[in-house]
């Protein structure tokens, strides 16, 4: 997974949907941007507003989303629901239309998810533009899914993929240019703004921070191992003088496990572990200051992908848990540190032994501002 390449993906998006608004009249180019926003994932919603600072100032923007109200609310931008007539109008209403990553196709994507290759292969037979930003497409997409997606990217400059994985899934006659997460290049908000953020949740601004990204997994019993990983993380890094906040990226907790494992109540647990309470940031955190507050800490312990992304892009040391693919590789492309998801206490404390007196000597600009 590299850095994405903003001229690239400027490039994919800057002629989006000009030529038809050309014989339209030479109106304002109307774009349609697709993708998982509006669940309540600051991950996603960072790959939207990256895709927003992308796009042409004078293109006029409609985002289809599962939550319109959240998206117009968090984004400032136009929004219709994933499904209906209001669907179904915005396409004929649209010049141009971009899917953004990231792991939209593969194994358990959703039936709207698996039809809409098709649904873009007729519209762009319609005369629309089509162009899909840093996606993710992993092995276990059905195999009619990948062919519509191959058949409408065959020009150039027409896909770009978030990792190789993807690429060599779309396969060699397709030619995606891997750019990386579209997260990695979100421009952060002010440090101002992540301060306050900060001090409103009661972080000592003073005190170097530990911030902690969970994530429920189906499995119970590892997930309990990695609240006790992460425990012994915050105690150490208690006991050398830090502090430690957590970060909530989601609403709710992935594989249908639902509110009652949302990030919220792990990192409250994870207090009830330490014995006092930590401080919540997020969820809905809008994408440019999570990752602002990110950029703010000294490091960052997590699970969640788009946490340790904003950690590598803000330069803040990470330490993530390998259990699936994609963050073991992000890591290891960054050279940053992973552990197994049943780490020895050791490992854990020469973790913080390394990184947190390395990170002293950066609170003084925090002090002087």
């Amino acid at each position: 997974m590299t850095d994405p390449r903003p001229s690239l993906i400027r490039q994919q998006l800057a002629d989006l949907g000009r030529r038809h608004a050309a014989r339209a009249g030479g109106r304002t180019t109307r774009v349609l941007v697709i993708g998982n926003f509006g669940n309540g994932n600051t991950g996603d919603e960072a790959m939207l507003a990256r895709t927003l600072q992308e796009l042409p100032d004078d293109a006029e923007v409609k985002v289809v989303s599962r939550n319109p109200r959240m998206v117009e609310a968090l984004h400032r931008v136009a929004a219709v629901p994933m499904e209906g007539i209001a669907f179904t109008k915005a396409l004929h209403w649209c010049d141009g239309i971009a899917v953004v990553g990231g792991g939209l196709f593969g194994t358990g994507a959703s039936p709207l998810v698996k039809a809409l290759p098709a649904i873009i292969w007729a519209t762009t037979a319609r005369g629309r533009d089509i162009t899909y930003v840093a996606i993710g497409v992993y092995p276990g997409t059905p195999e009619r899914v990948l062919d519509l997606l191959r058949r409408s990217v065959r020009k150039p400059g027409r896909i770009s993929v978030r990792d190789e994985t993807s690429a060599a899934t779309l396969g060699d006659a397709i030619v995606a240019p891997v750019v990386g997460d579209l997260a990695m290049g979100l421009a952060p908000a002010s440090p101002a703004e992540a301060r306050r953020a900060l001090a409103s949740a009661g972080v000592d601004p003073a005190v170097p921070l530990l911030i902690v990204a969970p994530k429920a997994l189906p499995n119970p019993i590892l997930v309990d191992a990695l609240q006790d990983a992460a425990a012994t993380l915050a105690r150490r890094w208690i006991e050398r003088g830090g502090a430690v906040a957590g970060l909530a990226i989601s609403t709710h907790a992935d594989y249908g496990l639902g509110l009652a494992r949302r990030d919220e109540v792990l990192i409250n647990e994870l207090g009830e572990r330490l014995g006092r309470t930590v401080p919540v940031l997020g969820p809905q955190l809008p994408p440019a200051l999570a990752k602002a507050v990110v950029g703010e800490a000294d490091a960052l312990f997590g699970l969640r992908l788009h946490a340790l992304i904003f950690a590598v892009s803000t330069g803040v040391p990470c330490l993530g848990v390998g259990w699936e693919e994609r963050i073991t590789a992000f890591l290891a492309e960054h050279e940053q540190a992973a552990i197994s998801t049943r780490p020895p206490a050791e490992d854990l404390h020469a973790w913080v032994d390394r990184t947190l007196p390395a990170r002293w000597s950066a609170r003084p600009r925090l002090l002087s501002s």
